[in-house]
């Protein structure tokens, strides 16, 4: 640090010297008579500030350099441990996938085409709830799928097939449809399973538990999707798994969901269904 200083020094003095002549010399100013003769004083005035300046930095470079530093090494740190966060993540993903079945829980389709281009997501499940959020969306392709719903439950109702008074009859099939349209989407985009739930109502009616599921599977193969990729999602209320034993049989594959007990548990665990 001493010979940095001296050498400051000796170049503020040099500055000085080379001033002094070129102002002698009239070279730098250009001036002349009285007013060239006050300029000497100015360019020890200006060595002084550049002393006063150069020295200071030069004396605290060191601890600058230092706080420059570290303060580069904790950006990186951040970003290394961000990225190190990431690969954990994606790692423990993996992970999981190598134990279990990974299924994936939205009627979002970006987001299960995003997860399902991983390889480690095999099922996606869907829901009315998601349903109905697709279908309010505003999104063209949701949009496309209420449409087509809702013309097929017309023309379900004009071609006789169904009472066309009963328009309730006529909005459950519409709602059916949109859920098998949306699933219809997601099994191109998953290799495994997709989830359709029977409406809730009916939790605690077997026949209708049974006309609504098997309405679905068919509606799911009119699309060509066989039932081998359909999971039927029921309520594990009695009713529910009753119905669920008897599709299990039709070879309708089911999922249980909305187990909120014990008594539950117990009443859906000897089934061995899922």
């Amino acid at each position: 640090q001493v010979r940095t200083v001296r050498l400051a020094l000796r170049g503020a003095f040099s500055f000085q010297s080379a001033a002094m002549e070129a102002v002698e010399s009239r070279r730098l100013w250009g001036l002349g008579g009285r007013q060239g003769s006050a300029q000497p004083r100015r360019v020890r005035k200006l060595s002084a500030l550049l002393v006063c300046v150069a020295l200071p930095l030069i004396a605290f470079r060191p601890a600058f350099l230092q706080a420059v530093r570290a303060r580069g090494s904790q950006r990186r740190s951040a970003t290394v441990a961000r990225a190190a966060l990431t690969d954990l993540e994606g790692t423990q993903l993996e992970q999981l996938a190598k134990l279990t079945t990974l299924s994936i829980d939205t009627g979002d389709l970006n987001v299960v085409e995003q997860y399902g281009a991983t390889g480690l997501i095999s099922d996606a499940t869907t829901n009315p709830l998601f349903v109905s959020q697709a279908g309010l969306s505003g999104d063209p392709r949701y949009i496309a799928l209420v449409d087509d719903a809702v013309a097929y439950a017309q023309k379900q109702r004009d071609s006789g097939a169904m009472d066309a008074a009963d328009q309730e009859s006529v909005v459950n099939l519409a709602m059916d449809r949109l859920a098998v349209n949306l699933g219809r989407q997601i099994v191109d985009l998953v290799p495994g399973y997709v989830s359709t739930e029977v409406d809730i109502r009916e939790s605690f009616d077997v026949k209708e538990s049974l006309f609504r599921a098997r309405r679905i599977i068919a509606m799911y193969e009119e699309l060509g999707v066989p039932r081998s990729r359909v999971l039927i999602k029921l309520a594990a209320t009695w009713e529910g798994i009753q119905a669920a034993k008897i599709l299990e049989k039709e070879g309708i594959t089911c999922n249980l969901t909305l187990i909120f007990g014990f008594v539950q548990a117990v009443a859906f665990a000897p089934t061995k269904l899922r």
